[in-house]
């Protein structure tokens, strides 16, 4: 399953063996994550769960206590809200194996999401497991490396789709929940969500400003996206901070923040 690490039959066997062994019990997160560790090599692992828009519930971590304070603790508090894996689970991202390049905005390293928050994780990249949970629910495994770290190839992802009917299923029995709300409306997206924000108070070219920068797109690229000129987007944003009352990109994301944790409530 990996050519890339050489693993023997045996070791497979043996690391199989252990997971079924350990279903129901406390012994599972690491006998999932020694079946992990024979597709791809990773530092951490966080296993989430999503359900519906309440605030995300850790499963699992292999993190110290500093890191878990950021990654897991402080995560919950808002900034889970604009995480890439997070929206492709609220926007019913098909169930599968994705890299952080895969489902990220075009200019996700330059976002205010990953200067207020991500890069504080000291996470290099990302590749998750995506786990749909009833109507509504997702569980999600993220496998992270640490900076400096090379990127996950096609090689791990494709390693990881191999195991993952494995994975989705012994994750289900271990920790998905009976589905109580079926026939429920949806949740709006986010997306759909996002797009509400301030959306009485910024004229509509403002307000597309403002949904490009909040998914971290450059001045340049928001112009591009737009048809219009960069200094015509300055002049946007210019005009939208102003009637926010907020003097940067960090203010704006944690007033975005807000709004989207009011609208989950």
């Amino acid at each position: 399953m990996d050519g890339t690490t050489g693993h023997l039959p045996e070791a497979w066997a043996a690391a199989l063996a252990e997971l079924v062994g350990a279903l129901d019990g406390a012994r599972f997160p690491a006998a999932l994550r020694r079946v992990l560790g024979l597709c791809c090599q990773f530092d951490s692992l966080v296993i989430t769960r999503y359900a519906g828009t309440a605030p995300p519930q850790a499963l699992f971590h292999d993190l110290d206590e500093v890191q878990a304070a950021i990654t897991v603790a402080f995560y919950a508090t808002g900034p889970y809200l604009l995480d890439p894996f997070y929206q492709a689970c609220r926007n019913r991202q098909g169930p599968g194996v994705y890299r952080l390049r895969d489902i990220a905005a075009k200019g996700f390293f330059r976002s205010e999401y990953y200067r207020s928050f991500y890069r504080r994780t000291r996470i290099g990249d990302e590749i998750a497991l995506l786990i749909p949970d009833g109507a509504e629910g997702w569980i999600t495994l993220s496998l992270a490396r640490r900076l400096r770290r090379i990127a996950f190839g096609e090689a791990d992802a494709a390693a990881l789709n191999a195991v993952f009917p494995l994975a989705r299923d012994a994750v289900l029995r271990q920790w998905g929940t009976p589905d109580r709300r079926q026939g429920a409306q949806a949740d709006q997206d986010i997306e759909t969500r996002l797009a509400l924000f301030a959306a009485d108070q910024l004229s509509p070219r403002e307000a597309e400003v403002v949904q490009l920068i909040l998914s971290g797109h450059s001045t340049a690229a928001a112009a591009d996206a737009l048809g219009i000129s960069p200094g015509t987007v300055k002049v946007h944003r210019r005009h939208a901070y102003a009637k926010l009352d907020v003097a940067s990109q960090s203010e704006l994301f944690s007033l975005a923040t807000r709004f989207l944790m009011a609208q989950s409530g």
